[in-house]
């Protein structure tokens, strides 16, 4: 029993989605491929919002569709315009990156996007703050060189597909990787996507608690509504929202291979300021488990009491969060900053018995913009816990039926500090112009708190993202690691990555 009896029936409006696809209809049509979780673009999009250039945006969801970032861009030039604030220089390299998405016609197309090539070198065992919230690829000891291109394309203003494969070379040798490709149909204003693709579900930056992009892609069918919308009738106070649902087989190295994970968000916006989202996910089946009936897969989407029952054949894992964020723009002369965002999710998993959940984790987090009058200068803190509950011992991401836990391909699904764990995150950001971006980050994280043995690894790195001109962008930076009580070796590592994009 995951949720109290008390709150099920309104959970089940929650986390059906599916229903409010029907009322997207009214919504722009036209199909698009995404732009990528990792993308520097949902940074750029962020510092707008704060700077009170964009707010019909739902910025806890991604990736968003690339004709959505277009018409997010569209929002933010129109404002900056009208009201001269800052921001120019940002719109107008998003205008320029996505030039294409903006004027779009709904004409079929095939078109490269980009080649890239990244090279990482790691004096130590584990170049663990490369690692984590990148797709699930890691890097080892010594060189390592990943090479790739992209391309993507659209069919009768229904269909689209993106394709991004990359040859990768470290210390097992080489050897070819498909990082995302699927293909997407939109029809009135909802997005059928097929393939593999990532996906961030929360409003953080270093990691949230039940979907990020700290393992691989997922192989999955998601349904979505194309762009932000709003219901009929008195319904439309409660403002603009966006539902989102999806299903994917997890990995075959498990304890029960090709488990299903059944995921399903609804995000809301009631007012210009203040962004509410909720999520649900289901580890359930898999190779090995007892066949479902229709009745089975009903109870599973429906936030039934059986979901979790031992002598249930569902019996599985449910994980369950809340999260908020609100901005504030800033409009008196004598507050220190240009504008900030402030952000928590809270989590909770498994049941003690009481019908209330025994396992509880959170995420806080805020952005500021432009702090003490920095222009150009953005600082960002979070704070994660999955170590909550010391009665029940360390119960995020674990489960007694899918011993594997909560992962796939060997990595977290969620915050990658997994459970019994707390995190300390910093960064801060100095933007020359719209050429350049200069970043300094640490991180702070201990592991097995509830445990005989807590263990430590810390890091600072620096990093630089630059723009020569619209068709290069260069990257780099290093950073050096500790790890306290472990057999793994601390050094330096240093990364360069080079793209030219079409």
């Amino acid at each position: 029993m995951l949720i109290h009896p008390f709150k099920r029936k309104l959970l089940i409006l929650w986390f059906s989605p599916v229903v409010f696809l029907f009322a997207s209809g009214h919504v722009l049509a036209g199909s698009s491929v995404n732009a990528s979780v990792g993308s520097a673009v949902y940074r750029d999009l962020e510092r707008l919002e704060v700077k009170g250039l964009i707010d019909s945006a739902l910025f806890s969801t991604r990736p968003f569709g690339r004709l959505e970032v277009a018409r997010l861009i569209g929002e933010a030039a129109e404002r900056q315009a009208s009201s001269m604030k800052d921001g120019q220089e940002i719109i107008s390299r998003l205008e320029s990156e996505f030039k294409d998405d903006m004027g779009y016609t709904g004409a079929s197309y095939l078109r490269p996007e980009g080649v890239y090539m990244k090279s990482v070198y790691s004096a130590d065992d584990r170049p663990f703050f490369l690692d984590i919230n990148n797709n699930g690829d890691s890097f080892t000891r010594g060189g390592n060189l990943r090479v790739g291109f992209a391309a993507r394309g659209g069919l009768f203003d229904t269909f689209s597909f993106y394709l991004n494969p990359e040859y990768r070379l470290d210390g097992p040798g080489g050897r070819g990787a498909l990082v995302l490709g699927y293909v997407t149909m939109d029809m009135l204003g909802a997005t059928i996507e097929a393939g593999r693709d990532s996906m961030w579900w929360g409003p953080a930056y270093h990691g949230d608690l039940l979907v990020t992009n700290n393992a691989k892609p997922f192989d999955m069918i998601k349904l979505t509504s194309q762009h932000p919308f709003l219901l009929p009738w008195i319904f439309k106070y409660i403002g603009l929202i966006k539902p989102t649902i999806f299903l994917t087989h997890l990995d075959e190295h498990r304890d029960f291979p090709r488990a299903n994970l059944l995921g399903m968000r609804l995000d809301l916006k009631p007012t210009r300021h203040f962004e509410l989202g909720l999520t649900r996910v289901v580890l359930f089946g898999g190779h090995g488990r007892q066949k479902l009936s229709f009745s089975d897969w009903i109870k599973i989407l429906t936030v039934n009491n059986g979901t979790e029952h031992s002598n249930s054949p569902i019996n599985g894992d449910q994980i369950a969060s809340i999260d908020a964020s609100y901005v504030y723009v800033n409009r008196i002369r004598w507050v220190p900053l240009s504008g900030a965002k402030v952000y928590i999710e809270w989590g909770a998993e498994d049941s003690s018995g009481s019908g209330w959940p025994s396992g509880y984790a959170n995420v806080y987090g805020a952005f500021v913009d432009g702090p003490l009058w920095l222009d150009g200068v953005d600082l960002r803190i979070e704070w994660a816990n999955t170590a909550r509950n010391a009665r029940y011992g360390p119960s995020w991401y674990t489960h007694g039926v899918y011993t594997t836990g909560y992962r796939y391909g060997g990595n977290i699904i969620g915050h990658h500090m997994g459970t019994d764990a707390r995190d300390l995150y910093f960064r801060a950001q100095y933007h020359l112009g719209e050429k350049a971006t200069f970043g300094i980050e640490g991180d702070w994280e201990r592991s097995g708190i509830h445990s005989a043995l807590v263990t430590q690894e810390k890091w600072i790195g620096t990093d630089i993202l630059y723009y020569p001109s619209e068709y290069v962008t260069l990257q780099g930076g290093m950073g050096y690691q500790t790890f306290d009580k472990t057999d793994l070796k601390p050094g330096p590592a240093v990364w360069a990555k080079a793209s030219l994009n079409f």
